[in-house]
């Protein structure tokens, strides 16, 4: 399998050294790769319905201080938000 990886740098607007590149590419690929093969078990059903029920997930909760701590760690905010780069084409 080949890789793009031009086009994966731009999508996670990330750059790799060219030292790493060949290193990633091969790393990459066996991650695919095992990708691929976990599709291909055939898995009984029941183990297929495992996930959990939604009525069993807990609530969400804002808790007074806690936005604000994140927030002040943001490296760009305004007006009580955090301000990211625009990754939409």
């Amino acid at each position: 399998m080949k890789v793009d990886l031009e086009h994966l740098e731009y999508l996670s607007k990330l750059k790799l050294p060219e030292s790493e590149k060949e290193k990633f590419e091969a790393d990459f690929v066996k991650i695919l790769d095992f990708v691929d093969e976990i599709t291909k078990l055939d898995l009984p059903e029941e183990d297929k319905k495992k996930a959990t029920p939604l009525s069993e997930l807990r609530e969400d909760e804002v808790k007074e201080g806690e936005f604000c701590d994140t927030l002040s760690n943001a490296p760009k905010q305004k007006d009580g938000c955090f301000v990211t780069p625009l990754v939409v084409e």
